[in-house]
């Protein structure tokens, strides 16, 4: 889908005394320029042991994100793409924002550096379809040496634009361009993660921004004195949001460092919190497994987190054992359960759908697994019977949720699983050039309803249900393991799996239905274990769990830890990991079927 391009006559912008009242991304950031807490950091960088390595102002990003713009008007025009890659230390800050200044679209992508490094994987692959599928005007590197060296592999034909500027390189003194201000105009292009060789690219409009991070703050409560810590990735939309926009819209401050800062030292990322004095965080499930595998039990109590008010658990399916676990590791710092607050959300509707307030314990449900095969949410006491879900919230303001049967879109009653719908003011414009996929998916209406409601819904592709206010998720529905008719959830299948034997704690699953002609679900399940006797010990463990929760014939494969395919946000990647299996490119260590052991014990 097109923006169509305005006239680039100036007009000032709509007077907003604080980023909390701006309508677009680039009047918060004039007003936080403007206003009396303009020489005060807005974003701070740290390097890899945790140091700080950069600060910038408000007036400082707005200085060098106008500086920017100017150069980007000589080499397009507004409406006009720009790759934005994963820059280091506050380079994106200004690479993104520079583009919203300019009026032109922001393609926020990985960096090139790593995918330099590895340029025959699916990462290299990405990003040329990426560029092949907006067709960008520039591409944004560090420094001018880097515009001079840069090759035409990746994207020929384009500007390559440096965001590092002569400190005595004028900005323009223009206004911004009326893009920039108009909350209904693209402001970038969110590429789905997985999208590798039919990339779909998310139209993202500036009011989209702005609506979709104000109703998130407003439900974590951040103020001015927070501080956001965050180490996601600038190019996944939670990452964007969060360390970007999110202190924008709040007046909030914000300290980032690299992903790899983080999964090489979790401590440099707890550490950061340590010192502030009411922090916000948002991270996936798997990141608060990673800070209790790597830092001692005797490391923590050296770590003070009781200024720790927000962690958004979120990005992958939220576990309530991974959240009992951090918080029990993390007691003797001063760590409080009921800082977890689990969201959901995607990228189709900005990020937030729903999260769970601030400092309110999480909502976790025991569900009788029949029922749920059968549609139905039915509360159990027996723990044997039963799959911990837990609640991702109630809505955010403004988002109404329905959940609806896929096939005849009649919405359904609570505690009934169907399809998340979302209306929201956070809904995106469609998929890049995209119409017609767009209409199925952003435009969608409720059958059955007499006109009562006739407002569109994002379709998520979810599958979920609504007990007592709170939005609870269970899958995918291209995921769906259908067993006898029924529905089970392939969550369910991994968790058993997983808990089945140490071989395999606290590692990574994915679980499949095998072909029509070979019936069966197959699960693969990552470890660190090379003992042959323990991995085929571990293998039968868990086959013969998961044959009990599931009625079909399993297959269970014990692979490496990290080869389980994931996408860019770390959610499992089924289908390619059943195509890797199949086609013998992912080995195994060993392997256990329940036809070739006569059945489970």
């Amino acid at each position: 889908m097109n923006t169509p391009t305005k006239a680039t006559a100036t007009r000032a912008p709509a007077e907003a005394h604080t980023g909390r009242d701006a309508r677009t991304v680039v009047e918060a950031l004039i007003a936080r320029a403007q206003g009396p807490d303009a020489d005060r950091v807005l974003v701070t960088a740290l390097d890899a042991d945790g140091e700080v390595a950069e600060t910038l102002t408000p007036v400082e990003l707005d200085r060098q994100a106008r500086v920017l713009a100017t150069v980007l008007r000589r080499t397009g025009r507004p409406g006009d793409r720009v790759i934005v890659p994963a820059l280091p230390g506050l380079e994106f800050h200004i690479g993104f924002l520079g583009c919203l200044y300019a009026g032109m679209i922001a393609v926020p992508v990985p960096a090139f550096r790593a995918a330099a490094r590895t340029s025959t994987t699916s990462r290299a692959e990405r990003l040329a379809a990426i560029c092949g599928d907006c067709t960008p005007c520039a591409v944004l590197v560090s420094t001018q040496q880097d515009a001079e060296d840069a090759g035409e592999d990746l994207a020929p034909g384009v500007h390559w634009v440096a965001v590092r500027r002569p400190e005595d390189e004028p900005a323009d003194s223009a206004l911004p361009d009326p893009l920039a201000l108009d909350p209904e105009t693209t402001a970038l292009l969110q590429y789905t993660s997985g999208s590798t060789g039919d990339p779909r690219g998310v139209v993202v409009r500036h009011g989209n921004l702005v609506a979709n991070q104000a109703a998130m703050r407003d439900r974590c409560e951040v103020e001015p004195t927070t501080t956001i810590v965050s180490w996601l990735p600038f190019f996944h939309d939670m990452g964007l949001c969060t360390a970007v926009v999110l202190p924008l819209v709040s007046d909030a401050t914000t300290v980032t460092m690299e992903p790899a800062t983080f999964v090489r030292n979790p401590r440099v990322w707890l550490r950061a919190i340590s010192v502030e004095d009411d922090v916000f965080t948002a991270a996936p499930d798997f990141a608060y497994d990673i800070c209790v595998n790597r830092i001692p039990a005797d490391e923590r109590a050296a770590i003070d987190l009781a200024s720790w008010r927000v962690a958004v658990n979120g990005s992958e399916p939220v576990r309530a054992a991974t959240q009992r676990r951090f918080a029990e590791a993390f007691r003797t710092s001063y760590f409080r359960e009921e800082v977890f607050s689990p969201g959901f959300g995607l990228a189709e509707c900005t990020l937030a759908v729903s999260v769970s307030p601030s400092l309110v314990p999480t909502v976790v449900g025991l569900y009788d697994r029949e029922a749920l095969a059968e549609g139905k949410a039915v509360t159990t006491t027996v723990a044997a019977e039963g799959v911990e879900l837990v609640g991702c919230g109630p809505v955010v303001d403004g988002v109404r949720v329905a959940i609806v049967d896929p096939e005849t879109h009649r919405p359904l009653a609570d505690r009934v699983i169907g399809e998340i719908w979302v209306d929201s003011p956070g809904n995106c414009g469609g998929y890049w050039r995209r119409e017609e996929e767009s209409a199925g998916i952003f435009a969608a209406r409720l059958a059955g309803t007499d006109g009562d409601d006739d407002r569109t819904y994002v379709r998520t592709g979810d599958l979920g249900f609504v007990d007592d206010g709170e939005l609870f998720i269970t899958g995918r529905i291209k995921d769906v393991l259908i067993i006898g008719g029924e529905n089970y959830f392939p969550q369910d299948a991994e968790a058993v799996a997983l808990d089945a034997h140490p071989a395999f704690a606290r590692q990574r699953a994915a679980a499949w239905p095998l072909s029509e002609d070979d019936k069966g679900v197959a699960v693969v399940v990552e470890t660190i274990e090379r003992d042959p006797r323990t991995l085929a010990a571990a293998v039968r463990a868990a086959g013969i769990a998961v044959a009990r929760v599931l009625p079909t014939a399993v297959s269970v494969y014990a692979v490496p830890r990290n080869k389980v395919p994931r996408t860019t946000s770390g959610k499992i990647r089924r289908r390619a990991c059943a195509e890797q299996v199949t086609s013998g490119r992912l080995q195994p260590l060993a392997q256990w079927s329940s036809r070739r052991a006569g059945g489970a014990a």
